[in-house]
């Protein structure tokens, strides 16, 4: 009997083709961003209720102080209250790309020492993993890699964040010397330019960063957005943030009207608005996390990464973000590999 190869091949293609991509094992986390610990009822009750083992805390963040020439720790964090017991803490430091730009080479490890010191002094329980948080160009490339390595020598599990171009042209930006990255699918967009729509999330944006996700050589977690915010234009400059404000505080509030793109929103007149002074023609631009958005860019997301093994984080814990949607969607949101359809 003849065996025509090309229909077996043809049909081996198409069998591979339908096959679903395996099940991911998604671990929920918050990150949680404020300058003081404590926990609202409801804050407390959605950790509970969505049976969260871990919490990355910003500790503090790193700057470089140009009069001083030296880095400078600021806004460190303060407990008022210990975090709960059911959660394992990762300590996030945010360093600017600044500091590494301006830092000695030859003291990169000093530079790594007083981080892990503060980082000790802070912490509430020993450090099993930290995470470093730092938007680093091909200038500091170097310079970063080589801190990371130098922190990585405390016998710690070491992660760092990861944006999407850092993601889509690894090959140029570098690979950082980390156990683990975690991608920031959020701040997507360039919130200074008026014409943006909405730059802290778009599923159209992100398929343009995730094409070879799958091929980027480190295990790889996600954080994804449920913050809102505004953001104010005068005279077609950027002027400010105002976070937390939902554009309903300007439909109800006479000295506004909504413009033909809905999240738009223009000041009628000269006013006091939210203890700020607001100009006739001053541009607000209402932007959130959509959940069916994000829920879709999540999936999109697990359908691609490579490894089998994940945390999927929100960004962040907080009374007025989580608020915005039901208990029903904030677990949907961090188990997406339950509502895959």
């Amino acid at each position: 009997m003849k065996i025509n190869f090309k229909v077996i091949i043809f049909l081996m293609i198409l069998t591979i083709g339908c096959q679903k991509p395996k099940p991911k094992f998604t671990e929920p986390a918050f990150y949680f961003w404020k300058s003081n610990f404590k926990l609202s009822d409801i804050e407390r009750k959605t950790l509970e209720i969505n049976n969260i083992k871990k919490l990355y805390i910003k500790f503090f963040d790193v700057s470089w102080n140009p009069k001083k020439r030296k880095p400078q720790f600021v806004a460190p964090i303060q407990f008022t209250e210990n975090p709960p017991n059911s959660c394992h803490v990762v300590p996030v430091v945010f360093i600017t790309n600044q500091t590494f730009l301006n830092f000695p080479e030859s003291e990169i490890d000093s530079l790594a020492k007083m981080v892990f010191e503060k980082i000790s002094k802070i912490s509430k329980s020993e450090i099993q993993e930290i995470q470093i948080d730092c938007d680093w160009t091909i200038a500091t490339k170097h310079q970063y890699f080589n801190f990371l390595k130098a922190l990585r020598k405390n016998n710690i599990i070491l992660s760092a964040t990861i944006r999407l171009h850092q993601v889509k042209f690894f090959e140029k930006t570098g690979v950082p010397p980390v156990d683990r990255g975690i991608l920031m699918c959020y701040n997507m967009s360039d919130w200074r330019n008026p014409e943006t729509q909405n730059s802290i999330y778009s599923t159209s944006v992100l398929k343009q960063y995730i094409q070879r996700l799958e091929q980027y050589p480190k295990p790889l977690d996600v954080v994804m957005p449920i913050f809102h915010w505004t953001v104010i234009f005068r005279n077609n400059h950027f002027l400010f943030f105002v976070n937390n404000l939902k554009s309903e505080e300007l439909k109800n509030n006479y000295n506004f009207t909504q413009l033909a793109k809905n999240q738009l929103f223009k000041a009628k007149n000269d006013a006091t608005f939210n203890n700020f002074s607001v100009r006739k023609g001053d541009i607000f631009r209402c932007e959130d996390s959509d959940f069916e958005e994000v829920m879709e860019g999540s999936e999109l997301i697990l359908s691609k990464i490579s490894n089998e093994k994940l945390t999927f984080a929100l960004y962040h814990l907080d009374e007025k973000s989580i608020t915005t949607y039901s208990n029903d969607q904030i677990k949907k949101l961090l188990y997406p590999n339950k509502t895959l359809r």
